[in-house]
């Protein structure tokens, strides 16, 4: 019987990075952050999915599909269907985010992908689904957002040396 490998991700990138034949495939972290960026939002949609009209008019598209069946059990269903999906967008959000930080290098790039992945799905979205107008200024807003998100991921470590104060001269040289 052959064994079952439930985390293969360790064993392709063992370093944490591309292998150099595979440049143009996504890093395990960053597909994760993304990944985890996208459902973080897709459970947000879900949530409005579930409380707003939006509902109404897919459980009415519903009854054209199940003539036979009541509006009313058709929208609850619907409803009840929408807070499954919170349920699930959670769980895939949670999962993909800690395989992000596990193979991530920084958790300042982790975050930076979802939350870049989060914006661009939930504008998505809102206009595509909700037919919501984003103004300029949340554009603007969400790149200063994305832009100082990616200053803090390009930040150099800077190594600092601290020497204590009752550390004299004569102890340096004995080490």
């Amino acid at each position: 019987m052959p064994e079952i490998q439930l985390d293969h991700f360790g064993k392709q990138y063992p370093n944490q990075e591309n292998p150099a034949e595979f440049s143009y495939v996504l890093a395990p972290s960053s597909f994760f952050a993304l990944s985890a960026g996208v459902f973080a939002a897709l459970s947000s949609v879900s949530a409005k999915l579930a409380v707003d009209q939006h509902t109404e008019s897919v459980a009415q598209a519903l009854t054209l599909i199940f003539p036979n069946a009541s509006t009313r059990v058709v929208g609850l269903l619907t409803r009840a269907g929408m807070l499954v999906a919170i349920g699930v967008c959670n769980f895939f959000m949670w999962l993909f985010f800690t395989k992000a930080l596990r193979y991530g290098r920084s958790t300042a790039r982790v975050m930076m992908l979802q939350t870049v992945a989060n914006f661009a799905t939930t504008a998505a979205c809102g206009m595509y689904i909700f037919g919501d107008v984003l103004a300029v200024r949340w554009w603007i807003g969400a790149s200063l957002i994305a832009v100082g998100l990616a200053l803090l991921n390009t930040e150099k470590s800077v190594e600092f040396v601290c020497e204590s104060p009752d550390t004299s001269t004569q102890d340096k040289k004995n080490l």
